[in-house]
């Protein structure tokens, strides 16, 4: 202020009251030059958001000392264009939210409500969050906007919403001269507070007579209404139940501002600007920690930290809880708090100190919940996997998938489980450790033990798995023998699927959870399911060249056939193995898994899965360079298709000869046994082979010089191979076709082509990648 006086410039601190500030604001005229009432519109239009146009009057309406309100905007815009910067600038801003706040507007005596809580000093992150809702609740807002902006922050319990819009209130408190109002509306509890009570304390804190407030809801929310009219209040909402417990606390005309915390999304809330708050990233969880813990605890042991973090799971109020025992207890290190965290039965009794709980956090969303989701929640714990469609989820309620959305959407507004997707779903990592606990008051027995209800429910949901998973498996490979199954009960479907791209697609997204599943019913001693399911997957598992899940759910399944003494089973299953351990470069592993498939299936006269473990027997050999013994397997398993008359067999049969003959060095021999495959595919309507023996024989020909057939071919190829999601072999097609363009001095085609595989290769992470782009480089003579 100093630097203010000695330069003559008047200084904003000396106004008591908003005439001498007035006085002094024509003073700053003065000294800037003392330009005209029209000069200093001219140049304040420009410097508002959005610039406008500002009349002669009203700037000379500014200077009226009996003037009982200014327009901080203007007042802003007068002083920079009087030629101040910005520390003075503030300077007068500052001054006038304090003239303001005494402004005659109140009662005489009255001071402007202050009623924010205490910010907290270590609030850490949320940056984008945080510019955000300062943005919604700027007081010169960058484009047009309602008289009332609504901002409601909804989020599970412990996720932060409450610190966070209390930060925010404390960061613009100076944007709302008028004072603050603040009221737990306690949303999430048995009891909330009513509208009627929160009116008639707002009012009395804006400095109504309490014998002047009326009785009637209506007209005490018409009085609230009417004060705030002509002021500035910022109103913080927190923990809101529904739209109808905060309509009438709402602001209208003006420009004051509701900022509301709730646990429900509040979609009935008309215009509101809704900020969902979800885990805190991990960089600012270790920040958190670090601040409350102190850095030589949470560099003690770097690995620890890392797992207490990963525990917590981003939720920001079992940060501050583990934070604060690292803090406080002198014995506890990250790595024994760790240890404990481990146990997921006794997880939430150690998040807890003094009156803060992670647990009480959802036990008062859960316990606002009605009696079906209450079961619905206790029945979502015993899940496997991480994820649960609408269609699982209605099979494990034994519900349509009406009424189990309904179910649903209350859990979702209670914030006890989140969006995961489309009509999918999930639990943050430490609720689905409450719902566990849930699970098991509501079902287990004395002895610890699932009671039946909850049994069937899991069951429900294995059946509905195995039930979608056959049909998937069917749209995919339509000639390979499904799992003889119980049929679905009535009321329940299973998905069904037009085409293998759409039951790739399902797979892909539940390819973890179907995984899980098998994990599930082996441990659980469900072993039909477990071998079944995992049987029923290997079209999936092979398309996408899954082999981690392919070998552990096969794995898996070979231990509950074994446990439920089924050799067909297990010799089914040894063969579906063997191409997974191929796939990982396990060949003796593999060549083993089908010679004791075959022991077996030759024992009970199984003649077709003899054969089958024959073809894969010599597909084996041959990648191993065993030719002779190759062909002599697969022509041995050729020969058994025949005699039964099984063409789907024959196909699979002659494919694999054929790409035996082209190793060998043999397109002639190969092209005639891809023909025959072809006619073979196309007879019984087997699309996806027959976009791979297309595929192939492209390649022979190619071998052959017969560059318009394999050209024609390679192009049908890889149309079919993308229709029916067999990427592999519609790269190989594209390779094929710049083989071909190269040949004809097409170079530029040929990049095209050879750019198009190698994209695929690398999607699939297959090594094909690098080598097809050694190929293009040497035969089109590109740099790389």
């Amino acid at each position: 202020m100093a630097e203010l006086q000695v330069s003559g410039i008047p200084d904003p601190a000396m106004a008591a009251d908003l005439a001498e500030f007035i006085g002094l604001l024509d003073r700053l005229r003065v000294w800037g030059g003392n330009p005209s009432f029209r000069t200093v519109a001219s140049l304040v239009g420009p410097l508002l958001r959005p610039p406008q146009p500002v009349s002669k009057s009203t700037i000379a309406d500014m200077f009226q000392p009996g003037r009982r309100r200014l327009n901080q905007d203007l007042v802003v815009a007068v002083v920079r264009a009087l030629g101040l910067d910005e520390r003075a600038v503030d300077q007068w801003r500052k001054a006038y939210v304090r003239v303001h706040a005494q402004a005659k507007t109140r009662p005489r005596g009255h001071l402007a409500p202050a009623e924010l809580s205490a910010d907290l000093i270590d609030f850490t992150g949320r940056a984008a969050v945080v510019e955000r809702l300062l943005a919604l609740l700027d007081e010169r807002p960058a484009r047009p906007v309602g008289p009332v902006v609504l901002t409601a922050i909804s989020g599970q319990g412990g996720v932060g919403k409450t610190s966070l819009a209390i930060h925010v209130a404390h960061r613009v408190v100076t944007r709302f001269p008028d004072g603050q109002l603040q009221a737990d509306l306690q949303g999430a509890g048995p009891v909330p507070v009513a509208p009627h009570d929160v009116l008639g304390r707002f009012l009395r804190a804006l400095g109504m007579a309490p014998e002047s407030i009326a009785g009637a809801l209506e007209e005490r929310a018409a009085q609230y209404r009417s004060m705030l009219a002509k002021q500035r209040v910022l109103i913080l909402l927190d923990n809101v139940r529904d739209a109808a417990q905060v309509r009438l606390l709402l602001p209208g005309a003006g420009s004051s501002v509701a900022l509301i915390t709730s646990r429900s999304s509040l979609a009935g809330l008309d215009g509101a600007n809704r900020v969902t708050l979800g885990a805190m990233d991990e960089e600012d969880s270790l920040r958190l920690l670090t601040r409350i813990a102190g850095e030589s605890a949470v560099n003690a042991s770097p690995e620890a930290t890392d797992d207490l973090l990963r525990l917590c799971a981003g939720l920001p109020l079992a940060i501050r809880i583990a934070a604060a025992r690292l803090a406080t207890e002198p014995a506890l290190t990250a790595r024994r708090l760790v240890a404990r965290l481990h146990d997921e039965s006794a997880r939430l009794n150690e998040l807890q100190v003094e009156d803060r709980a992670v647990r009480a956090t959802f036990a008062v969303g859960y316990d606002s919940l009605g009696p079906a989701a209450r079961n619905a929640f206790a029945l979502l714990a015993l899940v496997p996997g991480q994820t649960v469609s609408l269609p699982a989820a209605a099979a494990l309620l034994d519900g349509s998938p009406q009424s189990t959305e309904e179910v649903l959407a209350e859990l979702l507004d209670a914030a006890l489980l989140e969006p995961a997707g489309p009509k999918r779903y999930r639990f943050h990592d430490l609720i689905k450790v409450f719902a566990v606990e849930c699970a098991h008051d509501a079902f287990a027995d004395a002895d610890g033990n699932l009671r039946s209800h909850s049994e069937a429910a899991v069951d429900r949901l294995l059946e509905w798995y195995l039930h979608t998973a056959v049909e998937a498996a069917t749209a995919i490979h339509p000639n390979r023998r499904a799992v003889e199954r119980d049929p679905i009960p009535p009321g329940r479907v299973s998905l069904t699927f037009t085409d293998p791209a759409t039951a790739l697609d399902w797979g892909d997204r539940e390819q973890a959870n179907l995984t899980a599943a098998v994990h599930h019913a082996r441990r659980t001693g469900r072993h039909r399911q477990a071998w079944q399911l995992a049987i029923t997957l290997w079209s999936q598992f092979q398309v996408r060249s899954a082999w981690a899940d392919w070998i552990a759910t096969h794995e898996l399944a070979l231990e509950s056939a074994a446990e439920l003494g089924d050799t067909a089973a297990q010799s089914w299953i040894l063969n579906c193995l063997s191409p997974a351990y191929q796939g990982v470069g396990r060949y003796q592993d593999a060549i083993g898994s089908l010679e004791r498939a075959l022991d077996i299936r030759l024992q009970t006269d199984d003649l077709r899965g003899a054969a089958s473990c024959l073809i894969n027997i010599g597909f084996i050999r041959g990648e191993l360079g065993e030719h002779d013994q190759a062909i002599t397997a697969t022509r041995r398993a050729l020969t058994i298709y025949q005699e039964l008359g099984f063409r789907a067999g024959q196909m699979l049969a002659r494919i694999n000869i054929g790409e035996l003959d082209s190793r060998r060095g043999k397109p002639e021999d190969a092209v005639e046994h891809f023909q025959r495959a072809l006619a073979d595919s196309i007879e019984i309507g087997d699309r996806y082979q027959q976009g791979k023996i297309l595929a192939n024989l492209a390649a022979s020909q190619l071998a052959l010089e017969r560059h318009g057939e394999a050209a024609q071919h390679a192009t049908q190829a890889a149309a079919l191979c993308k229709e029916q999601g067999n990427r592999f072999d519609e790269a190989t097609s594209y390779r094929t076709l710049g083989l071909v363009a190269a040949a004809k001095g097409q170079n530029r085609l040929a990049t095209t082509d050879f750019n198009r595989a190698i994209a695929i290769f690398t999607e699939l992470e297959a090594p094909e990648a690098e080598e097809t782009r050694r190929i293009a480089d040497r035969v089109t003579g590109r740099q790389s």
